[in-house]
């Protein structure tokens, strides 16, 4: 066989799984490394490897966490239980045991960057945001999950400086999950850093995929300007806050804001066009991010045409979660009924 040939019958062999195919190139790369086709051979085969690397990648993406995370997503669990029965203590120590054992791995190179992405939507708003020169390479579990879960006990442990270290660490794995932010805001009011909280705000709106995260960052923008004495716009930080949000702490930062106003009640409403003035004169982003509603969208069109309507609903729910559009809500339980009718089947 001619050089043609031979690398047509190799493409003919592949099977479209990249566990199977990388080892099947490499072999023939080896097979044919003595012949006078050789370096003609492993160009195309270099070619190969690499579409097939970067499919492995795409599924290692696509499918979240994979089957080899099991064990580190077990721990998150685990720890995250202790949170919630305020056992700080055991809950830092099992996310300690996983830090310790990534220690070592994951750091950036020249040529590449690594990066912890729970979701697709998250890899590809990283990359619009952010337009990395470097190659990205995923982290094979939620290290930064696990790094911001450890930055919240530490901060529960009053242990502040430690929490932000551990947080910033989180961010530098995946620079738009929003819960990280949330913790960052957490831990910048507790050490009173009023600009660097400011842009938290502004980096958890744009990335936030929930109603309670926009609602956290509007409130967040109004405990701001309280510490910059503009109690007029923390006010009306709060008005938005509540448009998305619900939580005692509103009402109780209100009453603050009154009395530093020394108003005998609350504030006065604002109108609709008085807060998107004030947003606009502080450029602060009103709503959802159109970026992450597109994305999501797109995301959910995408794994649909797949027939994969699990993630297709997943990736529907963030927008309708966002916009709380009808048309999306009564697609999305369209395709729960379809998901139930192939487990039904199956």
């Amino acid at each position: 066989m001619n050089t043609k040939e031979i690398i047509k019958q190799i493409e003919k062999s592949l099977t479209g799984d990249p566990q199977k195919d990388g080892p099947f190139l490499k072999s023939q790369a080896d097979k044919y490394k003595n012949t006078e086709e050789s370096q003609e051979i492993n160009r195309e085969l270099a070619r190969m490897l690499y579409d097939v690397s970067k499919a492995d990648y795409d599924k290692t993406l696509y499918s979240f966490l994979g089957e080899e995370n099991k064990k580190v997503n077990q721990q998150i669990d685990n720890a995250r239980k202790r949170f919630d029965n305020r056992n700080y203590t055991g809950g830092i120590k099992i996310l300690e045991e996983i830090i310790k054992n990534n220690i070592f791995a994951w750091h950036d190179t020249s040529e590449c960057t690594y990066k912890s992405f729970g979701t697709p939507l998250e890899y590809i708003l990283y990359k619009q945001f952010y337009e990395p020169e470097k190659e990205i390479k995923p982290v094979n579990c939620n290290l930064a999950g696990v790094y911001w879960m450890y930055g919240h006990g530490l901060m529960q442990k009053k242990r502040y400086d430690e929490a932000k270290e551990a947080i910033d660490h989180a961010i530098e794995l995946n620079p738009v999950d929003p819960d990280a932010y949330v913790q960052l805001a957490e831990v910048l009011k507790f050490t009173n850093k009023p600009d660097e909280l400011r842009k938290a705000c502004d980096n958890l709106l744009r990335c936030a995929v929930t109603k309670e995260q926009i609602g956290r960052a509007y409130f967040n923008y109004s405990f701001y300007f309280s510490e910059k004495h503009e109690y007029e716009k923390a006010a009306e930080m709060l008005e938005m806050s509540k448009i998305f949000f619900s939580s005692d702490i509103i009402k109780t930062e209100t009453e603050y804001i009154s009395k530093c106003m020394g108003l005998g009640s609350a504030p006065p409403k604002h109108t609709q066009k008085q807060l998107m003035d004030m947003m606009i004169e502080e450029h602060i982003q009103p709503g959802p991010s159109a970026a992450v509603v597109q994305t999501a969208y797109a995301l959910a069109k995408q794994f649909e045409s797949q027939l994969d309507f699990t993630n297709a609903k997943y990736f529907y729910e963030i927008v309708w979660e966002l916009t709380e559009d009808d048309d999306i809500s009564q697609h999305i339980n369209e395709l729960s009924s379809a998901i139930r009718d192939i487990k039904d089947f199956n």
